[in-house]
């Protein structure tokens, strides 16, 4: 922890850096109309990349897990081959659409057997063996393989796109965001924790809520400001927002105040560092982390648009992940990576962090439920953003733009 007596408190100024955004209120039609879901469906989801797994989770020939994407109603297997190469299929048998693997995750000697009919494929996809096959009119076994997904990876972070033709390559998707974020020990973070949670509201909101910091002293006196609202930042303001095309960056500021008993024990064996600097780290920091460079720095929330976001510190890391279902319910998913506990007191240390993360996020979903109630009665016109809440005048921004553009392709087709 910094020990400097009088740390700087994070000035205004951020919106200014990006004036293309505006400065006025924004319109709030795109947090529930359903005719805007729909579009957003087509000129947004369609065509982005979402981040399944880890390498990590299938280090041997034969290992696999399998995925479900609830906004495309989409079942995945990704699996391990023989020649140590990572495979992705869509988890459908091309007998009778049943479901091939059920497990989420396992080893497989070598064939996926259908538990309907007993079809069997291999670590390649290959339709390897057909029960009964004499019964059959003709059926091409080379050409009824399980149906590759486009996938890629980067970081040791698995990918899929659910169209067969992506829009953009997986790299073209990432950008300089992800260009800039490249270099962290992602994989030295190799045990994860999830949780889920349906929650009654747009996607957007969902993004919202960690995007911005204005709101816990309000919202979360008990939990989070503590330790974020310390030294003399009772407003909540950020170190910096940065801006990476669709992409975008929060660096949060932090100067721990004074934690209750439990949570200073936690904290001091927690994976996670308070005010670390380059000479604390056994690795060089990326330059898209903590791009300031600020001895007050503890976190950054890493955003791919549309709907996955890393926390990230020095040592551990949350991945939010957010499904749409309709214009007003989403699914919500944070999985916690974490590097394995050497002894039980850093383990005691993590599982602190991960139930404070998950109180957090709890305060979070009762309010924005209130909220899409509030924007589908139509009681809300406008939303008006702080020049700290600029990644969320920023998503706006985007979606409004990409949904303009989409209209315009449309149109000329």
């Amino acid at each position: 922890m910094n020990e400097m007596a009088k740390p700087p408190v994070p000035g205004i100024g951020i919106t200014a850096k990006y004036p293309e955004i505006g400065t006025g209120p924004c319109d709030t039609a795109i947090y529930h109309e359903p005719e805007i879901y729909e579009k957003e469906m087509a000129a947004i989801f369609r065509r982005s990349w979402y981040m399944i797994g880890r390498v990590e989770q299938i280090p041997k020939s034969g290992d696999f897990f399998t995925y479900y994407l609830p906004t495309f109603r989409l079942e995945v297997l990704v699996c391990r081959d023989r020649h140590g190469e990572v495979n992705a299929f869509h988890n459908v048998c091309t007998h009778r659409g049943n479901v091939v693997e059920h497990r989420r995750e396992g080893h497989s000697s070598g064939l996926f057997v259908c538990r309907f009919h007993g079809w069997s494929f291999d670590l390649e996809g290959n339709l390897a063996k057909i029960r009964d096959e004499e019964g059959f009119f003709g059926v091409d076994k080379a050409c009824n393989g399980l149906k590759p997904i486009p996938m890629g990876i980067w970081e040791g972070f698995i990918w899929v796109c659910p169209e067969d033709e992506p829009y953009q390559s997986l790299e073209d998707f990432l950008g300089d965001q992800g260009r800039d974020t490249a270099g962290y020990p992602w994989g030295a973070c190799s045990q994860f924790y999830q949780t889920e949670a349906e929650v009654n509201c747009n996607w957007k909101l969902v993004n919202d809520s960690p995007a911005e910091v204005y709101h816990i002293p309000v919202l979360h006196p008990k939990s989070a400001a503590p330790t974020m609202m310390a030294s003399g930042n009772v407003m909540g303001r950020l170190l910096d927002t940065r801006v990476r095309g669709n992409h975008r960056t929060n660096s949060h500021y932090s100067v721990l105040g004074e934690p209750k008993p439990v949570q200073k024990l936690a904290y001091f064996h927690a994976a996670a560092a308070q005010n670390v600097v380059q000479e604390q780290l056994d690795y060089e920091m990326p330059v898209g982390i903590n791009p300031t460079r600020s001895p007050f720095w503890t976190v950054d929330l890493i955003m791919f648009f549309p709907t996955i976001a890393f926390t990230l510190s020095a040592g551990m890391y949350t991945a939010h992940q957010v499904w749409p279902l309709g214009p007003n319910k989403s699914i919500y998913q944070q999985r916690v990576f974490v590097r394995p506990a050497r002894t039980a007191a850093e383990r005691f240390g993590q599982e602190n962090t991960m139930v404070e993360f998950r109180d957090i996020v709890m305060e979070d979903f009762s309010t924005l439920e209130r909220i899409q109630r509030a924007l589908d009665s139509g009681q809300i016109k406008q939303f008006h953003y702080h020049d700290h809440e600029m990644a969320l005048r920023h998503q706006h921004h985007v979606v409004t733009r990409i949904l303009a553009d989409y209209d315009r392709e449309q149109a000329a087709a």
